[in-house]
């Protein structure tokens, strides 16, 4: 008899519209709808998945309970006592089948503009707490901060993160790892900066942190632990309490996918004084503009000379600043 577990259950082959997918068993009530085997950073496996999910919703699938789209994978929760798991694989390899190009897509999008402060004091005081705390010898906290180290894993210099973080807008391909926090990714490839998590993390990061682990910007909505590179504070992305008018339907800025966020530097004045307005005062403006994110405009500008021969610079410079880093 053999007893070995099987992850995945089924697959769909590459074709020109998708690479391989995996459907695997993520519990007895989920599905994982993965591409490919391997992890990458591909924008277009999100834009592809918000059309196979909206696709699956509308089939009004008895027993489907809800979905949780990603960059490149969708969690499919569903009642196994309605429909098994051989049945909903093939209802999603319908959807999937029913997507063709991307060329003809047009996504939700709104784009948030959240100010920032660059190397601020409570960025300052959570990799200060580290260092006394946790790992005194952390290569990556030159000067009380992770900028440095940031830049050197890249290849380039603190104010080269800092004009690439300010440059392009970031893709929030799913919400995640802590309540109302998203997972956001560069949409210019040419700002495509890439630094190892901490190691070990640490226990204490200031509600707002902005930070980056791998190619994944995030921002935190509450103090907590964490392990991405911190560079810098923005406004609050969170209420539990509900008492900002901009929270009143939920305490979550973020939707949960689909939104683009664009920074702009400010000063850690200016920070704090928003914060006093959104919690205490709850007056402050959200600078958030509906719109659409038209994925053909999107390919033509990936594919513009200028584009491709700077994301390929910067990825030369990085295979460079990778390999002279100290590794955590």
């Amino acid at each position: 008899m053999n007893n070995k577990y099987e992850v995945i259950l089924d697959t769909m082959p590459e074709t020109e519209n998708h690479i391989e997918i995996l459907f695997r068993q993520a519990g007895d009530g989920f599905i994982q709808v993965e591409y490919g085997h391997d992890q990458r950073v591909e924008l277009l496996d999100s834009f592809r998945i918000l059309a196979v999910d909206s696709k699956i919703k509308k089939m009004q699938i008895q027993g489907l309970i809800e979905t949780v789209p990603s960059l490149r994978a969708n969690l499919i929760h569903f009642d196994p006592t309605v429909i098994s798991a051989a049945q909903l694989i093939d209802k999603i390899k319908e959807a999937e089948d029913s997507v063709k190009g991307m060329d003809d897509m047009v996504i939700d999008s709104r784009i948030i503009t959240l100010p920032i402060a660059f190397e601020d004091s409570q960025t300052k005081k959570a990799v200060e707490l580290y260092l006394k705390q946790v790992r005194p010898d952390a290569p990556n906290c030159a000067d009380g901060y992770n900028l440095e180290y940031m830049a050197q894993c890249n290849g380039c210099t603190v104010e080269d993160i800092k004009h690439m973080l300010l440059s392009t807008d970031w893709y929030n391909s799913g919400c995640g790892f802590w309540p109302g926090g998203g997972f956001f990714w560069p949409m210019d490839p040419r700002c495509k900066m890439i630094v190892p998590k901490y190691n070990p993390p640490r226990i204490w990061t200031p509600e707002g942190a902005v930070g980056i682990g791998g190619a994944c910007l995030f921002t935190y909505t509450t103090a907590t632990g964490g392990g991405y590179q911190l560079f810098g504070r923005t406004i609050p992305t969170f209420q539990f309490s509900m008492k900002h008018p901009q929270f009143k339907d939920g305490p979550f800025l973020y939707r949960p996918s689909g939104d683009r966020i664009r920074f702009v530097e400010t000063t850690e004045k200016e920070i704090l004084d928003i914060y006093d307005h959104v919690h205490d005062k709850t007056d402050y403006v959200y600078d958030i503009q509906e719109g659409q994110l038209v994925v053909k405009d999107y390919l033509e500008f990936l594919a513009k000379p200028e584009v491709q021969a700077g994301a390929k610079e910067f990825e030369e410079k990085q295979k460079r600043g990778s390999a002279a880093a100290p590794k955590l």
